[in-house]
């Protein structure tokens, strides 16, 4: 039986010898790139991940992460860029008040984030001393990523620095959003899509009413088809969290019942994949390290799968991010719910115009409600 045994043996080491020797000689190199590339000698101190990349808690991911569709080149001028970097906005308003009446869409549409992202600084709700000694007190003793929540919070507040005492309000902001949409800014058409249907939802009285009117899917459709990552998160997060565009509907091919809690994500994923700024210092990334204390995250898709996501949701997110890059490419509307058509079928009691957000003349305002802006 021993004699079998160590027969079986030499004859399996034979056979592996012969392999090495003969195998095709493409697949001899692959090997050696494989392991010139290093991938089998991590580096010391971390832990490899099935998908590549590396996570602080060591967690492997549900699947690899969003890598982008073949070809996909971000549209974003170095100009938008240097905004996503988030290291001083005002800059951004200053060039548009610099010449307001020569400002292109662009400049517009940036001066409008600007005041957007900052709102809470141009409401003069300035961090102060007692504010951050507040933060800093929430530190725990010896925590090795203190230091890191400390930049973390630094840094979020450095980018709104300079937008006090400035006199602005929401409706400066809706004004340069739709300033820069009627230029053609895809970005600024999402946002005020996203303004107009906030208007008509205050006095909607069923879900019908609550769904997007065919102007309002208009600009959702050339918002999505720029390409633009501004525009793709923008319409997104309308599509996915303010209306109910999607109420009842199904997407994709399939026929998936919509379910924001994966969906949301996959345009998040999308807009990273289209060149927004998904990295270390990506704004959702500096927020959950300077306030929950995750940090280390090189990337937002990591820091949302391992702090935001379970790994189901993280997989759906990702096939939702596949199937609507998909969509989008092929002019395919009705997988996303918003082809033409698919709009209400009633006119709410006070409707708005795309163009400019105001009612028709005689037009009785709504009533006063919250307004959201920072989405």
């Amino acid at each position: 039986m021993k004699r079998l045994f160590f027969l079986v043996v030499i004859g399996f080491a034979l056979a592996i010898a012969s392999w090495q020797i003969l195998k095709p000689a493409d697949l001899a190199k692959a090997d050696a790139a494989h392991a010139a590339s290093g991938k089998n000698n991590p580096q010391p101190g971390t832990q490899t991940m099935g998908s590549g990349m590396f996570a602080p808690n060591g967690l492997k991911p549900a699947s690899a992460p969003s890598k982008g569709k073949a070809g996909a080149v971000s549209l974003r001028s170095a100009y938008a860029i240097e905004f996503e970097s988030g290291l001083n906005l005002k800059k951004f308003y200053d060039r548009y008040a610099a010449n307001p009446q020569g400002a292109d869409a662009e400049t517009k549409f940036l001066a409008a984030a600007a005041l957007e992202t900052c709102q809470w600084k141009v409401r003069n709700q300035v961090p102060t001393e007692a504010a951050k000694q507040k933060f800093m007190d929430r530190l725990k003793e010896n925590d090795p990523n203190n230091n890191q929540r400390i930049e973390a919070y630094n840094q979020i507040n450095a980018a709104c620095e300079g937008f006090q005492n400035l006199g602005l309000t929401p409706a400066d902001t809706s004004r340069l959003y739709a300033e820069a949409a009627a230029a053609g800014n895809p970005g600024a058409k999402a946002a005020v899509a996203a303004e107009l249907y906030r208007e008509q939802s205050r006095n909607a009285r069923n879900i019908e009413e609550r769904r997007m009117s065919e102007d309002q899917l208009s600009l959702v459709r050339d918002a999505l088809a720029s390409g633009d990552p501004f525009a793709i998160r923008r319409a997104g997060q309308l599509l996915t969290y303010e209306s109910s565009q999607l109420t009842d509907r199904k997407l994709g091919a399939e026929g998936d019942l919509f379910n924001p809690r994966d969906l949301g994500p996959a345009w998040t994923f999308l807009a990273c994949d289209r060149g927004a700024n998904c990295g270390a210092d990506a704004n959702r990334v500096l927020q959950g390290c300077a306030s929950q204390g995750a940090c280390g995250y090189t990337s937002l898709q990591s820091y949302m799968q391992f702090n935001e996501l379970s790994p189901n949701a993280y997989a759906n997110a990702q096939r939702y991010n596949a199937m609507i890059a998909d969509a989008i490419a092929q002019g395919r509307w009705d997988l996303l719910g918003i082809a033409p058509g698919m709009g209400r079928t009633v006119v709410p009691a006070n409707p708005v115009t795309p163009a400019t957000g105001t009612r028709p003349a005689g037009t009785p305002p709504p009533p006063p409600g919250p307004t959201r802006h920072g989405g």
